[in-house]
């Protein structure tokens, strides 16, 4: 609001209450507008879920609004970036975690939380980490989910096959190879038009169940590499599933491969939990659950990439900051984290909730052994970062034109011109 209407409306006030002065003591002055709270996101597929916490919300808070855009994960980064250059933004945003936060943090665009918002103390390390400035340790966003990844799988098509939950890597390659004869896709995936996350996403849920959930703290320290045997062996038997991927995987982009799996033309899916929810809402009948990526060896501890999907920011050109402050301790609060839980089947950025879900309780069982999600934790806060490499050397390397060797040594080359271990 520019300075101009603020004096307007301060004028107008000030006339309207010596007109109602002048009527008689009894007069009332007129009520208040709402203030409306703009707030974008990129989760599109969100909308009416996240339309009905907020409907809750504006139920219990009369005289705030909360007008909620969304943009395709595609164009939201370039439309949020472009209206903060020009002091457009709304006031509040979704942020993408880590190395992606940290340049709206470098530009004085967000402002910093840790006051403002004391729920924020009831969150754990792994969920706050993605919204916490590198340079100074301030938090700049509210969390919302601390996702971990695994295998979906459709139950129903998995008990007509007589396929048991793989107990080993040798039971899930028998599992794929039953499934194949039986004319089944036994894993919906794909790399086409920007979608070569979701592959990068595939080797999120193998890696921590071939390279042990201590590399991540290796590799920071420096005590490892991406050249490192262990994670080479991740990459290479990321390649191997290429046989039990659809056919021209390369061809087929993420929602394609989504709707595989959802459709009930593929087994299994390679994802986070943040397709709980969504996968709930696009097919009600479909029965499926998730398991962690099996190790050779039976009995063997298994462990799940995890991280902090991201957060919600409160933009420093703002003109509604104090609306806008509620709302934010609203989306910090236990309240907030039970209904996020319930409407999205996401893990919440806070652990005081009672999960009604049984996929999500299947979820927070696997977060109890969690090892960060590391090209996103680790290697995403400069630029060339490790994902940028994968993601444009992957399919080669599945399709076999490229070694694993050889992606590891390219991931590797490119995050040392600008990582610094721990010392």
């Amino acid at each position: 609001m520019s300075m101009l209407s603020l004096h307007r409306r301060a004028a107008l006030g000030l006339i309207g209450g010596l007109a109602a002065a002048c009527a008689g003591a009894f007069a009332t002055l007129p009520a208040r507008a709402d203030s409306t709270v703009t707030l974008w996101s990129w989760r599109t597929e969100d909308e009416a879920a996240m339309r009905r916490i907020f409907d809750a919300f504006e139920a219990k808070n009369p005289g705030i609004k909360v007008d909620i855009q969304f943009t395709p994960d595609a164009d939201y980064q370039n439309r949020l970036s472009t209206a903060l250059r020009g002091g457009r933004g709304p006031d509040i945003a979704q942020l993408k975690a880590y190395g992606e936060l940290q340049p709206f943090v470098d530009a004085g665009y967000l402002d910093a939380l840790d006051d403002s918002v004391p729920e924020l103390k009831n969150m754990a390390d792994a969920a706050l980490g993605g919204a916490r400035g590198r340079t100074d340790g301030k938090l700049y966003g509210v969390p919302y989910s601390v996702p971990m990844m695994g295998v979906f799988y459709n139950q129903e098509i998995f008990a007509a096959q007589g396929i048991e939950i793989p107990k080993t890597y040798k039971d899930f390659v028998a599992a794929c190879e039953k499934l194949k004869a039986a004319g089944i896709t036994p894993i919906a995936t794909g790399g086409a038009n920007g979608s070569a996350w979701e592959l990068e996403i595939g080797v999120g849920v193998i890696g921590p169940t071939v390279y042990g959930p201590g590399f991540y703290d290796e590799m920071m320290t420096g005590k490892a590499t991406f050249e490192d045997t262990r994670y080479v062996a991740a990459l290479k038997r990321f390649a191997d599933l290429k046989p039990y991927f659809p056919d021209g995987f390369a061809g087929i982009d993420y929602t394609t491969a989504t709707q595989q799996f959802i459709g009930g033309k593929a087994a299994m899916f390679l994802g986070g939990s943040f397709e709980n929810g969504s996968f709930k809402a696009q097919n009600p009948k479909l029965k499926f659950s998730i398991f962690p990526f099996p190790a050779d060896d039976a009995g063997a501890k298994l462990y799940t990439s995890a991280f902090s999907d991201g957060s919600y920011g409160l933009v420093s050109e703002s003109a509604n900051k104090e609306a806008a402050t509620k709302v934010l301790g609203f989306m910090a609060s236990a309240e907030f984290a039970q209904m996020f839980a319930d409407e999205l089947g996401w893990p919440p950025a806070r652990t005081d909730v009672t999960v009604k879900d049984p996929v999500l309780a299947e979820m927070m069982a696997m977060s109890k052994n969690s090892t960060p999600y590391l090209t996103l934790v680790g290697f995403r806060w400069q630029s060339p970062t490790a994902s940028s490499v994968l993601q444009s050397e992957i399919i080669d390397m599945v399709e076999g034109n490229i070694a694993p060797e050889k992606l590891a040594a390219d991931m590797q080359a490119a995050v040392a011109t600008w990582f610094k271990p721990k010392q």
